[in-house]
């Protein structure tokens, strides 16, 4: 299992307009491929499970970012380190036709189990 710090910045909060709010981190010390991933994240003290993406936006033209999706989580991050701790890569990245798209493979990845 790889566990790695990461710094969490601020985003353009288009996770939390479509219903899924994400956490965006500095990739600077992912050393991982790109993909989306099963991830416990220790944030604020309490831990959490989640999604990982990190790589390219392409369903929104967009170059490589790190944000994570958990799963129960709906506080303001207080702490600027994220620790994630990835379970296991479950798909590489996709271009989706339009958000509604997105969003369904979002609700199938959250269902994958540990």
């Amino acid at each position: 299992m790889l566990i790695f710090k990461a710094k969490a910045v601020k985003g353009k909060g288009r996770g939390k307009k479509i219903g899924y709010p994400t956490i965006n981190l500095d990739p600077v010390n992912f050393n991982i491929d790109y993909g989306v991933y099963l991830v416990n994240a220790l944030v604020n003290g309490k831990r959490y499970k989640g999604l990982l993406h990190f790589g390219p936006k392409k369903t929104f033209n967009e170059g490589v970012s790190a944000e994570v999706h958990l799963i129960d989580f709906n506080l303001v991050v207080s702490s600027k380190n994220v620790i994630i701790e990835i379970v296991k890569r479950i798909r590489g990245i996709k271009k989706f036709k339009d958000v509604d798209e997105l969003k369904k493979q979002i609700n199938k990845d959250i269902k994958i189990e540990n």
